[in-house]
């Protein structure tokens, strides 16, 4: 009896443990834990830049010039033909230069309104320039400040706008005689004027280098 009863507790237990194989087997794999995104690193490229040059400024550019085609008569100043000379300054500032690209002088068969000659002379240098202009052209139109000075023996007026200087001479000849500074100081300008002598058309053509 005895063994009867421990053969039928041996075969549930038998049973019992085929049927947990069984659902094992068969039971879901487990799930994979969640993949995370990798963390996104902002990559920063350096911005490039020019660094600038202390002290180096593009050279400023010169208002309209108004050229001898020839100037009207009505323009100009009138005065006693024969005091006209051609001007030619004996101070100019260090490492200033003339400009022959930028510079007008009559030759000898070109003559303008009123019979006399023309000559604007451009001096360049250190971002800065100089224009001589006599005879039968008309000065730079500035609209500024007017003051009265005197130059030697001449009476002179000034005009300043901005960084540009105007000096406009009355040495009693037809047409005009002016100086006119952009960038220089105002001593140096009017130390310019001062120093104007008269000079042979060819000389000055020859110092501007316009001889051709």
């Amino acid at each position: 009896m005895c063994f009867a009863q421990n053969k039928h507790m041996w075969h549930r237990l038998a049973l019992a443990l085929i049927a947990g194989v069984l659902i094992g087997c068969n039971a879901p794999p487990p799930s994979p834990a969640p993949t995370l995104p990798a963390p996104t690193v902002a990559v920063q490229r350096p911005t490039p830049s020019i660094p600038s040059v202390p002290g180096v400024q593009p050279a400023p550019a010169l208002p309209p010039v108004a050229w001898p085609s020839p100037a009207r008569l009505s323009l100009l100043e009138r005065g006693n033909p024969a005091r006209f000379q051609y001007q030619w300054p004996s101070f100019i500032p260090d490492g200033m230069k003339p400009s022959p690209a930028e510079s007008r002088i009559a030759r000898d068969d070109e003559v303008g309104d009123g019979d006399i000659g023309f000559y604007l002379v451009t001096f360049s240098g250190n971002g800065a320039k100089i224009v001589i202009g006599g005879g039968a052209v008309e000065p730079f139109n500035l609209s500024g400040t007017i003051e009265r000075t005197s130059l030697g023996t001449y009476n002179a007026r000034i005009v300043t706008q901005d960084d540009q200087t105007l000096i406009v001479i009355d040495d009693g000849a037809p047409g005009t005689l002016f100086v006119f500074g952009m960038g220089i100081a105002r001593d140096d300008l009017l130390h310019v004027a001062a120093s104007l002598t008269p000079i042979d058309s060819r000389e000055m053509r020859r110092l501007v280098g316009l001889d051709s």
